[in-house]
């Protein structure tokens, strides 16, 4: 028997499954990982097997993007352009997932392949469980769920709005099952059969309870694990000249980035514009060749380990996913999102209420002003505050053992 992780998305939904991978692989169990062809590099220097979709995440993402290459920061139209991207990719997906997964196997799906873990075991006998990053559970406790609407109460419309919200992700969600079902003739997932799977199959909740409060009617079977994290800072990595010039050069800088997904970088002009308002140097976290010249105050980065970079920082701002809002805290400096849609907010309005920093900012409104002014709130007299409290959040996250109560949930029988 081997662990097939089933990985599909951007570098936020692979990095975590690296974590529980290479936690399993020290336990002496073989692991395969599933996922884009550009994430070899990171699996591989993990050790541990690796199937690849044969398709770029940057190439087949921009494929499905608007015209000009451009993720829509709407929140509608993030929605459709993903679903564009899994449609996609759907046969390179399935042609991976069958290639990687033999009869008793353990598969664990993300939420973007909770159908072809279905569907897998249809097929090969495999077992499956399920991982979610967001609080995406129905449950009457608004502060526990990216789909309640009464985030502040306790409500059976809580409860409502997650199992509809479940409903209206189905067509995205099983973008990726359909075509492994069709390749073996099976029927496709319908709205409520989704549902009905997400409630059913035994998940690990891989998301701090700091961040996430348990909720009280969360099924038995959903484990919540605390976030997988890497066990040790990236003490070792060495930082570009260009970088590590930059850093020497001033005060600290604000990190600025609005996540790893190809089209969403944000604009560097505005960036610029909204550094030079602030007074503030800036790092931006994006890969921005060909981009033109920025002034001297603003550093445009392509890639660091988040470990390394962000305790150096001054603040951050980012998109309010759930892997880069544990980073910030870890880094104990304060911060802030700029979100578009899905978990962004939520994360976004809970490092808010944790007191980590201001409430967050939708990306669609987004202005050099606006972001001047957040910019000089997570650096100004609010800044001691934030840092404190984030702080304080760290001391929590690093107490946590997430990858190794999930690593002990599969090999101890959570599920049959």
């Amino acid at each position: 028997m081997k662990v097939v992780l089933l990985a599909l998305g951007s570098r936020g939904d692979v990095q975590p499954m690296v974590v529980l991978g290479r936690e399993l692989a020290g336990r002496g169990l073989p692991v395969t990982v599933v996922a884009m062809r550009d994430f070899a590099g990171l699996v591989g220097g993990a050790g541990l097997g690796f199937a690849p979709v044969g398709r770029s995440m940057r190439e087949s993402v921009l494929a499905a993007a608007g015209p000009d290459g451009r993720v829509s920061s709407n929140p509608v139209s993030y929605i459709r352009g993903a679903t564009r991207w899994l449609a996609g990719i759907a046969p390179q997906v399935a042609a991976a997932e069958l290639a990687a997964v033999e009869p008793g196997d353990l598969v664990v799906a993300g939420l973007l392949s909770f159908d072809d873990g279905a569907a897998l075991r249809e097929i090969t006998g495999c077992r499956v469980v399920n991982v979610l990053f967001a609080p995406m559970l129905p449950t009457v406790a608004g502060g526990s769920s990216v789909l309640g609407p009464r985030h502040r109460t306790a409500s059976r419309i809580n409860r409502a709005a997650g199992t509809a919200g479940l409903a209206a992700a189905a067509g995205m969600c099983t973008s990726t099952g359909r075509a492994l079902r069709a390749s073996r003739g099976l029927p496709r997932t319908s709205a409520g059969q989704f549902v009905r799977l997400v409630r059913g199959t035994p998940t690990l909740l891989a998301f701090s309870p700091v961040l996430v409060p348990p909720a009280p009617d969360w099924p038995e079977h959903a484990c919540q694990t605390g976030a997988w994290l890497d066990p040790e800072p990236e003490s070792g990595w060495q930082p570009p000249e260009e970088l590590a010039a930059f850093l020497a050069g001033g005060p600290p800088p604000v990190f600025i980035s609005f996540g790893s997904v190809p089209g969403t970088d944000p604009d560097a002009g505005l960036i610029a514009r909204a550094a030079t308002l602030a007074g503030q140097r800036v790092v931006l976290g994006s890969a921005a060749a060909g981009r033109p010249a920025l002034p001297p105050d603003v550093h445009v980065l392509a890639e660091a380990p988040y470990r390394w970079l962000l305790p150096r920082m001054a603040a951050v701002i980012h998109h309010g996913g759930a892997g880069t809002t544990t980073q910030a805290l870890l880094a104990a400096v304060p911060s802030a999102a700029v979100s578009t849609g899905a978990d962004q907010p939520f994360f976004g309005r809970r490092v808010h209420e944790l007191g980590a920093g201001p409430p967050p900012v939708r990306k669609a409104s987004l202005t050099a002003g606006r972001l001047a002014a957040l910019i000089t709130d997570l650096t100004g007299d609010a800044a001691a505050g934030y840092r404190a409290a984030a702080a304080a959040v760290r001391e929590q996250l690093l107490a946590e053992r997430g990858a190794q109560v999930a690593a002990d949930r599969l090999t101890d029988g959570l599920i049959p």
